[in-house]
């Protein structure tokens, strides 16, 4: 039962923080981690439903995958106010979109997964969270941190993707060794989104800031 239940740890929460999250959302603003949460929900409760059904399921978190990568690039875009970065972060989206497509032209199998994207990607968003702390810790405190909003976001989505590193850069080489408890080191990627959720519980209840 409790087994089950961490399987759906990645798609229950965001469904829960989009409810949450309805009352306040200013549609006509870009909220990103709103669409962000949108695809994680959306992707990946069609990943579990496939598993359900005993269906490959691996293109579908591919695709979350792209999804991820696109609305958090624009995120962090808006976050560092500068056109510069804008571009460099949209050409590195452009070019994980056009690997993307060249990966998913064959059917869905174990290959569609790649490892090395997935840990690529993780890698920069890294270090996309460390240029973010890099620059709130060079500039004036103007606010208590821990009343922004961002700052949780980004706890979250730090501790998300530095701590599935090494799940997504090695799952390829586990899968073709037989590793006999793959699915363990699933389960513990979808407790660690379930930290990331709870970051953005805490984010959401903080004031955000105005929009660069």
């Amino acid at each position: 039962m409790v087994s089950k239940a961490i399987n759906y740890l990645d798609t229950v929460p965001p469904l829960l923080l989009l409810i949450l999250a309805l009352p306040t959302v200013r549609w006509q603003e870009r909220n990103y981690i709103v669409y962000y949460l949108c695809g994680q929900f959306f992707f990946n409760g069609y990943a579990n439903w496939l598993n359900e059904l005993e269906k490959d399921n691996l293109f579908a978190y591919s695709l979350n995958f792209s999804w991820a990568y696109y609305s958090l690039s624009l995120y962090f875009a808006r976050l560092y106010a500068s056109r510069k970065w804008e571009w460099f972060i949209l050409g590195l989206v452009a070019l994980y979109q056009l690997n993307l497509i060249y990966t998913l032209q064959a059917s869905s199998t174990v290959a569609d997964f790649n490892s090395v994207s997935f840990g690529v990607v993780s890698l920069l968003i890294t270090i996309a969270c460390l240029f973010y702390y890099r620059q709130r810790l060079a500039e004036q405190p103007k606010e208590n941190i821990l009343t922004v909003s961002d700052f949780w976001y980004v706890n979250g989505i730090f501790t998300y993707y530095t701590s599935n590193f090494f799940i997504f850069l090695t799952y390829n080489s586990l899968v073709s060794r037989n590793y006999a408890n793959i699915g363990i080191i699933w389960k513990i990627h979808n407790v660690v989104f379930l930290v990331m959720c709870v970051y953005f519980f805490i984010g959401m209840r903080c004031k955000p800031l105005p929009e660069k």
